[in-house]
């Protein structure tokens, strides 16, 4: 390979020296470039530090670009959103976003494995277990003895949701649990 490069090397040296000799003084600005690829190349040669640069002068040195290019092409073009250690990229993007002061929130799901070992998750029950056997009224007071109308409010409510994403059959059925269950039932329609 060095004695390629070395043949390579001179002709294209005089070859663009030619060039830019008898046609026009512009082909020196290419014998430039390889000039100093060239300079690259020997100085690769009678190195003793990287052995891999010595045998493969010029092109040896594409080993250690590419090593140092590595991390972002794995980044940007091979590992998912969820891959990165210590950070992943949904979580950077958070910081960012965050230190920014922009809209940290992102819709539709998640891109996470909820199923995968060691994920966890609370899931809302039909019928909770120990509901009915409660020791005491899950309930708050709002206001005290010094005002006019105190409330007792219920710390179980459903929250706003509209009639745009829920049928009125949903709706109807919601309204008729927080009847049962002496809480309130936020529909999102607020006007």
């Amino acid at each position: 390979m060095r004695r390629i490069f070395v043949i390579v090397a001179l002709l294209s040296l005089i070859v663009t020296f030619l060039l830019g000799f008898y046609f026009s003084i512009n082909w020196y600005v290419l014998f430039a470039g390889v000039l100093v690829v060239s300079l690259m190349g020997f100085y690769d040669m009678v190195q003793t530090k990287h052995s891999i640069r010595r045998i493969y002068p010029v092109f040896g040195r594409l080993r250690y670009v590419m090593e140092e290019l590595r991390p972002k092409i794995y980044q940007y073009f091979v590992e998912s959103d969820i891959d990165g250690r210590p950070l992943n990229r949904i979580d950077r993007s958070t910081i960012y976003q965050r230190a920014k002061q922009d809209n940290d929130t992102m819709p539709f799901g998640t891109q996470l494995d909820v199923y995968a070992p060691g994920y966890e998750w609370i899931c809302h029950s039909i019928a909770p277990k120990g509901f009915n056997t409660l020791e005491h009224n899950p309930r708050v007071l709002f206001g005290n003895k010094d005002c006019k109308q105190p409330y007792n409010g219920s710390i179980l409510n459903i929250s706003a949701m509209s009639y745009g994403s829920l049928s009125s059959n949903a709706v109807e059925a919601m309204n008729g649990g927080a009847k049962i269950g002496g809480f309130a039932h936020n529909t999102g329609e607020g006007d």
